[in-house]
């Protein structure tokens, strides 16, 4: 490997990073807003927000590669041109294919790692968050309980209301419906606490000092009952239910399903190391541009060229799932034409592409 080549695979690194840590961090935003509205909501537990954070971001990494790799590229070769690095590098003697063989030496690891995180981590993660959450919402439903809210108690037997939440999770100012033998059950109390039972895994809910009404509205026959302590029955908990979606499938179980829409988002997962070459391939002659040449004319034209790119992928992947048309095609045929655009481009940009230079011709780039 050439000192050329190392310096330009150590630009475009430092340049993917960041630009990769920028991505994620307006990413994660987005999410940790909605988790801390889940959360405050009492529909995600507060003590999860950031393991499903985390678990987002390996998710979404796979799509979020391509995009910085291809970004950094046109950042990091577009500041060589501006500097006149990239001019000094041609009456050296480095032309185009040097450039782009050095880009290939860092894309192609990148897209193995991006087809490892697509194929692999991300449907682990999204199966882990759903997971997750299934099981938190069974087994925490109390947890997160916010005051001045009407809350279903044991799969619908009984529904709470609770004026106030201290630190410890005692629940203040609490009243709650039930039925017992057919009549409705009215209880209010001063504290209220959940309990499971370790040995059959039983859920309590913990009334102290209250009064429990039982009786038929419109009747006069009522039953009141003043207690310190009652407990309220809400049920066994059983194993969780997790409703699996399509991007939480492994795979493999794509590759063993027939159906269009689980082809579709196999297709999807190989197609992302296949953005990471061809925009590779695209990046070269984007970043292209004069030394006085405005600094993000270039980013903005990579930025608009990236999200043509992953939206032909959005409509191809809906269309194929819907049998809109042969199944044959697949996503394929979005590749093929971004491929002959970056064809097309580095033909246009860079006329000595395909040929060799002859003796005492100079390299343009």
């Amino acid at each position: 490997m050439s000192r050329i080549s190392r310096y330009l695979m150590a630009e475009v690194g430092w340049s993917w990073l960041a630009v990769t840590v920028v991505l994620l961090v307006v990413l994660l935003t987005n999410r940790l807003v909605r988790f801390l509205a889940d959360a405050a909501s009492g529909d995600v537990p507060a003590n999860l927000v950031f393991v499903l954070l985390g678990l987002k971001a390996l998710a979404n990494l796979g799509i979020v590669l391509p995009a910085s790799f291809f970004l950094a590229i046109v950042m990091a070769l577009g500041r060589l041109y501006r500097d006149s690095e990239m001019a000094a590098m041609a009456a050296c003697g480095v032309g185009p294919r040097e450039l782009l063989r050095a880009l290939l030496l860092l894309a192609v690891p990148s897209a193995l790692l991006v087809g490892y995180l697509s194929l692999v981590v991300a449907p682990w993660a999204e199966d882990t968050v759903q997971r997750v959450l299934a099981q938190a919402q069974q087994s925490n439903r109390l947890q997160g309980v916010r005051p001045g809210r009407f809350l279903e108690l044991g799969a619908g037997q009984a529904v709470a209301y609770v004026t106030s939440v201290d630190a410890e999770g005692v629940m203040h100012g609490l009243f709650a419906r039930a039925e017992q033998d057919g009549k409705p059950v009215l209880i209010t109390a001063e504290r209220a606490r959940r309990e499971v039972d370790p040995n059959t895994g039983t859920q309590f809910l913990v009334l102290l000092d209250g009064y429990r009404y039982q009786g038929v509205p419109g009747h006069g026959e009522w039953r009141v009952i003043h207690f310190r302590q009652h407990g309220l029955n809400l049920g066994t908990s059983g194993p969780a239910h997790v409703n699996v979606h399509r991007d939480a499938l492994t795979s493999w179980q794509l590759w063993q399903t027939e159906t269009l829409a689980a082809q579709a988002e196999l297709q999807w997962r190989l197609s992302m190391p296949l953005v990471t070459l061809v925009l590779t391939l695209l990046a070269l002659p984007l970043s292209k541009s004069a030394p006085r040449e405005g600094r993000y004319a270039k980013l903005i034209t990579a930025v608009l060229a990236y999200v043509l790119y992953f939206n032909l992928l959005e409509v191809a992947q809906e269309l194929l799932s819907d049998g809109r048309y042969p199944a044959g095609l697949g996503l394929w045929w979005v590749h093929a034409l971004m491929l002959g655009i970056a064809s097309t481009a580095l033909q246009l940009r860079f006329q000595v592409l395909h040929r060799r230079p002859s003796a005492g011709s100079t390299r343009k780039l």
